[in-house]
């Protein structure tokens, strides 16, 4: 059921356009020359602050939402930076590559920050982490789960 005139909940689908800035206002992800990018509001599938912020409004809106670290990507954890011998990684490493490490069996994304002659500095924050967002959201459109018959 299309929600065009209903306020969104918690559960809806909705497409949105949307470019995230920071705080400078430097432009850091736009939909605006793609397809509206779809998501169930109140879902993991994007930043909190993101998904809490267009409960209550309705398709056809536009909004400015300002999204605290800890609504977005989570405070900068100091104890996420470590540095390993660069014998541990392949030759051709540079500062700000993205990387695939295992710790303890976990997977984690990780980020070349500085490489050395003999070690590399590593940081497992998301890059955006400690930073506010300005987000520019047009929602193109919302829908209620189906209710399901039972």
């Amino acid at each position: 059921m299309t929600t065009q005139n209903l306020p969104i909940a918690s559960g809806d689908t909705v497409q949105i356009h949307y470019t995230s800035k920071s705080l400078e206002g430097s432009i850091i992800e736009t939909s605006i020359d793609r397809e509206p990018f779809e998501f169930v509001v109140g879902a993991e599938e994007v930043i909190p602050g993101l998904s809490q912020g267009l409960v209550g409004r309705s398709a056809g809106e536009t909004c400015s939402l300002a999204v605290p670290a800890d609504q977005a990507f989570g405070k900068r954890n100091i104890d996420l930076v470590q540095s390993i011998p660069r014998i541990f990684l392949r030759p051709k490493v540079h500062a700000g590559d993205q990387l695939l490490a295992d710790v303890q069996g976990v997977q984690l994304d990780v980020w070349v920050q500085k490489v050395q002659a003999d070690e590399v500095v590593l940081d497992a924050n998301h890059p955006l982490a400690g930073e506010t967002l300005l987000i520019d959201v047009e929602i193109v459109s919302a829908k209620r789960p189906e209710a399901s018959s039972n």
